[in-house]
């Protein structure tokens, strides 16, 4: 059985080598696609499948199950990506997609979740921009679309009329009435919100956050795949490994920096990785498969705050076990979502070791006939041999000799 894999990559990169490995054991073949590999008018995938740990062309219909990244979602690929909503089913689709401001409102009104909430706001102008930092000295400013922390900034109020500028591992001031020029330069018209800054920093001052990593399981269900420390080694903003930060074992980082309550520390954040994910899909009212929440944690380890929910988290870190949970979920998704019988490595062992059995079965069978037939061949050689012998004994006989004349005398009278 084939599933799809699509992403916008033209090469398959090293995940969807090893998840095509293990998907293999599952009784799955994983055929790693673009966008722009789908024939609309024919129906067909013209993708590639790992074939003796080589990616070959494949020509295919469409896949029942399609493993998609919101990536591809994109201008130019939407007749495709409308075609496949209609035609198959993905892992995502884009429909009714919480927005980083929204989640915020709703979840500030949910006691779960309302102190994990960072003061979130629409910034639509210059002065707004101008409110917020009078109310909180420090904020920092996300564009709504923005993926994998990119392009975010960082702006302190640090004296009455200068500013401080982060952005990545940069830092730089500006006089309070150069604000509005660099509004209108890097922030004017792109969808940015702000949010008050909170610390979350080790004690050496570089930014951190705990990225729970949760994926769907064979059966269905949310399961942690990794929980790991993101240290934004040198950057001014945010801990992200993707420009330059680095990442720490979650239990020695707890361990090193709040001592007796790293224990509490981390059930809690196996906590966030259970019920966050479950609101997600009830906000959404769709299944997803992945998720990477983004969590700080202040000094005192007392309180959390929730930064992101990010529904395309990197998988870098932790590709093995990526690789590892997508197989197991896409078997459960093609056997009970899709009712298909996909019979795994498992099932084919057992399979063949019927085959053998029966055939050892009729060998024996075989075998016994022969036996038999053997025997009776012995037995008839035997009777033979004692025919033979008793012929020879009557033939060697005295009395046989003596009537050798008798028994031509009646031959030539017989003849006359």
């Amino acid at each position: 059985m084939i599933v799809g894999y699509m992403r916008n990559l033209k090469k398959p990169d090293s995940l969807a080598r090893t998840t095509s490995l293990i998907a293999k054991s599952y009784g799955i073949e994983l055929l790693y696609m673009n966008p722009a590999n789908v024939d609309i008018k024919k129906k067909k995938v013209y993708g590639r499948l790992l074939v003796n740990n080589k990616w070959v062309d494949k020509e295919t219909d469409i896949p029942p199950f399609i493993d998609v990244v919101p990536y591809c979602f994109k201008k130019e690929s939407k007749e495709v990506m409308d075609f496949l909503k209609e035609t198959t089913l993905l892992s995502e689709d884009r429909q009714n997609v919480i927005t980083k401001e929204y989640l915020q409102e709703v979840l500030s009104k949910d006691e779960a979740f309302s102190h994990l909430m960072i003061p979130t706001h629409p910034m639509e102008t210059v002065e707004d921009l101008h409110h917020y930092l009078n109310q909180y000295q420090k904020v920092v400013l996300k564009p709504e679309s923005g993926l994998r922390g990119k392009n975010i900034y960082f702006i302190e109020k640090v004296e009455a009329n200068v500013l401080q500028i982060g952005f990545n591992t940069e830092k730089w001031k500006i006089p309070l009435n150069e604000l509005k020029s660099f509004f209108d330069t890097a922030l004017k018209g792109k969808n940015y919100f702000l949010q008050k800054y909170v610390v979350s920093r080790t004690p050496q001052g570089d930014p951190f956050d705990c990225r729970v990593h949760v994926e769907k399981n064979g059966r269905g269900r949310w399961a942690i795949a990794k929980i790991y420390v993101r240290i934004g080694i040198g950057q001014s903003v945010i801990s992200n490994v993707n420009q330059g930060g680095g990442v720490s074992d979650t239990r020695e980082f707890l361990k090193a920096n709040y001592g007796d309550k790293w224990q509490e520390i981390y059930r809690y954040l196996k906590k966030l990785g259970k019920i966050i994910p479950e609101k997600m899909e009830e906000l959404r009212g769709k299944y997803i498969m992945t998720l990477g929440l983004d969590v700080g944690i202040d000094q005192s380890g007392e309180h959390f705050y929730l930064f992101e929910v990010n529904d395309s988290p990197s998988s870098k870190a932790l590709k093995s076990d990526v690789a590892y949970f997508r197989s197991n979920y896409y078997l459960y998704v093609l056997k009970v979502k899709l009712n298909i019988h996909v019979k795994d490595a498992k099932e084919e062992v057992e399979s063949l070791s019927d085959r053998i059995a029966q055939m050892q079965k009729e060998i024996r069978e075989k075998d016994r006939a022969l036996a038999g037939m053997e025997k009776q061949i012995v037995q008839k050689e035997k009777e033979l041999t004692s025919k033979e012998k008793r012929l020879n004994n009557m033939l060697n006989s005295t009395s046989w000799k003596m009537t050798g004349i008798l028994r031509k005398t009646k031959k030539i009278f017989v003849k006359k």
